[in-house]
This record gives structure tokens, sequence and C-alpha cells, in this order.
């Protein structure tokens, strides 16, 4: 029993932290411009389609706060939020959140893990009244909210949240190999639960990691994505941020965090996007040709994700400053296709034939610009030609010898005194 134990836990660990940034706002929320769907709700944990109506969300009891400007609402929930999870908690938004409303029947799910979960006297079927799916996000923030109230006559309902499922990173951006945490954490009162976090891509599921409070094991784990579970005294807030300690390409995708409850459950989206820079090689590293002949330049592109990048060629004359397009210097390029390594990365190859080689061609500078979504700015790598039998000093050459010569005959000066007295006064001193 220990070692199967073992064997379900691997690649799973939690630790006790703090959820700071969950705290309530001192003052009430200002209230929130939603749209209510009804006729074609999904009826499950996710908003969906039907006919859209102007609602509005109010907390705490605030009636006099105005709302961002709109339409005027045809049903105002009165929201009991005990934990604040409905409002884009510590960072304001630059613009007003996203929200949909969706009538629903809870129900606890239908995962094989969630099953030992027995309805309890907070259940819908016992509890009563009616129950909606509230979905509030900005760009920092997104939650997904259990509703339970009794809709009005007079076009108010007060609404109570049952659960709410919430994040922090709704999208988020991660090296190849770096460790990323992807935030969650649920507010509800306290009961058993059970977890799990699914990873989409492709048009393809799995389930990464599924674990159980009432039994504190794991029935699903998949090594590297680890469970950092931690809870807020007295708040009722817990956090199930999942960890991926070595993310690949193939990691990229739709991570989805499904939280279930004896009375329901509700689950939030996360995009992940991970990202890799290039290494970039051009060779031949020392580039010496002879008068008539044809070079070829090769940049190699490696290591990158994703595969969206592009490479041009630049030249800088011998006696500029100023790198240009290689133009005229330039018989042809081509670009390999893309190759796939075996980490998920990808590398090509860009290549570029040269004119025969002139006296004028001599000191120009090559370069390879590679320029990549993962880079701030572009990559450049240079080489310069140099004529091979070519007579006679650069201008830069003679200058720089000047310079010498004149430092050392001054250090020479320095060191004999003597050496610069007349020959006049040499003979008075013998």
């Amino acid at each position: 029993m220990a070692a199967g134990l073992r064997l379900l836990l691997a690649g799973l660990c939690w630790s006790q932290f703090r959820v700071e940034d969950a705290a309530p706002s001192p003052s009430p929320p200002a209230p929130v411009r939603c749209e209510l769907l009804e006729g074609g709700g999904r009826g499950g944990t996710l908003p969906g389609g039907g006919k859209a109506r102007p609602a509005l969300l109010r907390f705490g009891g605030d009636t006099g706060t105005p709302p961002e400007p709109g339409p005027e609402p045809e049903v105002t929930f009165n929201v009991s939020d005990p934990w604040g999870a409905l409002t884009p908690l510590g960072v304001p938004p630059r613009a007003p959140p996203r929200c949909e409303l969706n009538p629903t029947k809870p129900q606890t799910g239908s995962a094989p893990w969630s099953r030992p979960l027995h309805p309890d006297a907070r259940s819908p079927t016992t509890a009563g009244g009616q129950w909606w799916l509230a979905a509030v996000g900005t760009p920092q923030y997104s939650v997904t909210a259990l509703l339970q109230g009794e809709m009005g006559t007079e076009g108010a309902t007060a609404a109570a949240v049952s659960l709410a499922v919430l994040t922090h990173t709704p999208t988020l951006r991660g090296r190849v190999g770096s460790p990323i945490h992807l935030h969650c954490a649920f507010a509800a009162p306290p009961s058993p639960f059970v977890l799990e976090w699914r990873h989409q891509s492709r048009g393809a599921g799995r389930v990464l990691l599924a674990y159980d409070s009432a039994t504190a094991r794991a029935p699903r784990a998949t090594p590297g994505a680890e469970l950092l579970l931690g809870t807020r005294d007295g708040d009722g807030v817990t956090a199930v941020t999942l960890r991926l300690a070595e993310p690949a390409p193939g990691d990229e995708g739709t991570y989805i965090c499904s939280v279930f409850l004896p009375h329901g459950h509700a689950q939030t989206v996360l995009q992940l996007h991970v990202f890799e820079p290039p290494k970039v090689t051009l060779s031949p590293k020392n580039l010496v040709v002879a008068p008539g002949t044809s070079a070829e330049l090769r940049c190699h592109v490696s290591g990158f994700y994703p595969l969206d990048v592009a490479v041009t060629w630049q030249r800088r004359s011998g006696g500029s400053r100023t790198s240009r397009s290689a133009g005229d210097t330039v018989v042809d390029t081509w670009t390999s296709g893309h190759r796939r390594a075996a980490d998920g990365t990808y590398s090509r190859t860009a290549e570029a034939r040269l004119v025969p080689a002139r006296p004028q061609h001599h000191g120009d500078v090559y370069t390879c610009v590679v320029t990549h979504t993962a880079l701030t700015k572009p990559m450049r790598v240079s080489v310069q030609l140099l004529l091979a039998g070519t007579e006679g000093p650069r201008l830069e050459d003679i200058t720089g010898l000047f310079l010498v010569a004149f430092v050392l005959c001054g250090l020479i000066c320095w060191l004999s005194p003597t050496a610069a007295r007349p020959k006049e006064d040499t003979k008075k001193l013998q």
C-alpha cells in the first residue's frame, strides 16, 4: 500500500503558503456590468451562448456607486461575496472587466475521483433557489463563480457566492525548461473538495493531476506536475496552484483548473505560451576571399520556439558606419525548412552567395539579422570580408600606426632626456 501511495504521488508535492493577493477589498468594489445569457446556456461550469440581457452586479450592499457607462441594466444582482472573488483583487483593470452570467444546474461532476463527494445540505437538490454561473475577467484576473439566489420581481435579485474558482495568471508566458506557476485558488465554505488540472492542446486533452482532500491522496499525478496547496486562515480561500518543473513546447496550450465540492463544481481557464530565444552562428568565422572568387555565408539559427523566425542579410561597406540591405553584392539567398529537435524546439539555416570579390569589397561587413518573438530586439552576427593579397594599408591602419609612433617617440624622449639635447650642449658637458 505504501509503495502504491508513493507511485500515485510521483511528481506531486505541496507546500503551505499565504495567498496574500486574495485579501478582500476594504470597501465595496465598484459595480460590474454583465450580460445575462438566457435560453441557450450550457448549464455547465463554463459560460456559454444564449440571448443576452444587460445586467449589473453590485457588491457588499453598495447602491450608490454608479457603474461604467453602458446600457440600462434589465436585471441587477445584489451579490453577497465574502471573499471578494468576483472583482479583480488588487489589480485595477485598464478597461471594464468582461462579465457573463448563465443560468445553470450545478452538479458534483462525473470524474471518477469526484464520485466520493456526497451531496450535503447545501446541494442544489435540497438548498432550492436558482443558480447562475458568473464569469468575470480582465487580462490580469479571471474568476468563475457559482451563485445561488432568487430572481426578484422588480428587476433586483439577491444572490450569494457558493463557490468561486479564480486565477491571477489567466495568460502567461514561460521559457522552455524554466519552472512556471499556473496560479489557481478557490473560495468556498469549509468542505471536502476534489481538484483536477487538465491540459488541452491541438484538440487533445489529458488530466495532469487530481487530488482528493478527504484522503490527501492524488489518484492522478504526472511527473513534473506539482501541486502547491495552501490556505489562508479563516477566510475560506484555498490555493491549488500547478507548478510545471521543466515546461517544454508540448506543454503549451489551455489549462483547466476544476474544483469539485459536494454542492457543485466550477472551473477556470488559463492559457500558457512557451518560448525559447534562438541561438545564432555565422560561418565562416574568417572570410578571406581571393580576388574574383565568390564566397558563401551560412547563418544557422537553432533552439528556438515558436517556429516563427525571420532571417535577413545586411552589408556595411568598408568605409561606412551604416548597415544596409546586402543588395547588389549578393547573387542569391535561400533558407532551409524548419527542423524540429527532440526537445520540441526548431532550427533552420539561411545562406547567401556573394558576388565575385573585387578590391572595393575589401573590409565590407556582412551581418545576419534574426528576428523572433522571444527576442526584445533582433540578434546580429557579423563577419568582415578580407581580400587576399590586397596591398597597402588602409587609412585606419595608417592612422593607428602614426599614433603608435608618436606615443613611442614621446616615451623615448621622456626616458632619455640627453637624447633630446643639441650636440653642442653635449660637447660642453664633456
